[in-house]
């Protein structure tokens, strides 16, 4: 029987083995072609029996089974794998390329607001989340003249943390780890950079339950506790990809955060439930570009978690 631990390295190994094939690929292969073989690639994955996909199904029949039938949730669910395929394809492909050709590839709301916050020169928070391909913001946004960061967790594997810190490096991108000091995050915004961070999973990090496609999620509260603490602006920043394989960046923001009640929990809560909502909206929007494998709703919410979220509303 094969162990726990020989599975993890078999899957590293595969894992490397198509980062490895992606970014060979994407160097070589004009991106239709790329993006037809990747989204196929995944389509197979999905057809594929394993707990990821099975996980992917009860997600969606949680959030949308009093409304599809059994046959749209598969249909969708099969979606998800092939965008995820078509938007592991681009994360290779749009990352390598200058700057002034992403914007064939890539259109946004505008950045005005964005821009006047930063050019104050002491630091955005800018949130996002797994949607779309959500892996290029990194380098895009660089490219449009705002200097970034970002926190990242080590990977277990060495040769494939090595393989990802290397597509989430570049110019004017710091990356730093999870593991590192808070204080380094406040004087990487102090510099004026835009802090980029993922927040719609459950992982092993402060958080507080807040709405979630309308069920209580534990959902990591660090940076919008750091905006108000701090005073710092912050953003939502969402993507998705368009009919025509063009991508879409949604901005939100500045968010008007409450802070400065009688109550600083119920202040986070409220806030930290406002930058779902923006997040979920793209999430209904466009229910095949998420990542809906992970277990988002894992950690179950006290009496007392529920009690203040209905008092939030």
């Amino acid at each position: 029987m094969i162990d726990r631990k020989s599975t993890r390295r078999l899957r590293y190994a595969i894992l490397r083995g198509v980062f490895r094939a992606g970014i060979f690929i994407a160097a070589r292969i004009p991106r239709r072609a790329g993006l037809a073989l990747f989204g196929a690639a995944g389509s197979l994955v999905y057809c594929i029996p394993h707990e990821d996909r099975n996980r992917t199904l009860r997600h969606l029949s949680l959030i949308y089974g009093n409304d599809w039938d059994r046959k749209r949730i598969r249909s969708t669910a099969r979606g998800v794998y092939r965008e995820l395929g078509k938007n592991l394809f681009d994360a290779f492909f749009l990352t390598r390329l200058p700057p002034r050709r992403v914007d064939k590839f890539v259109t946004h709301d505008s950045l005005d607001n964005l821009r006047e916050v930063y050019d104050r020169g002491k630091g955005c928070i800018m949130i996002t989340a797994h949607t779309g391909c959500f892996e290029m913001l990194l380098h895009l946004f660089p490219g449009y003249g705002f200097k970034c960061f970002a926190i990242g967790r080590r990977m277990h594997d060495e040769g494939l943390d090595r393989i990802v810190r290397g597509m989430r490096s570049g110019d004017d991108i710091v990356y730093m780890d999870r593991s590192e000091p808070p204080r380094r995050i406040v004087r990487l915004l102090q510099q004026g950079r835009l802090f980029g961070v993922l927040v719609d999973q459950d992982t092993a990090v402060e958080g507080v339950f807040a709405d979630f496609l309308g069920n209580a999620a534990y959902t990591p509260s660090g940076p919008v506790k750091m905006a108000m603490k701090l005073n710092v602006p912050l953003f939502v920043v969402t993507t998705a990809r368009q009919p025509d394989n063009r991508h879409h960046i949604f901005v939100s923001g500045p968010v008007d955060l409450c802070s400065g009640g009688p109550d600083l929990q119920h202040d986070l809560v409220r806030n930290v439930t406002m930058v779902n909502r923006i997040i979920c909206d793209t999430i209904r929007r466009y229910p095949e570009q998420w990542v809906w494998m992970h277990e988002r709703w894992r950690r179950s919410p006290s009496q007392e978690d529920l009690e203040l979220l209905k008092g939030i509303g």
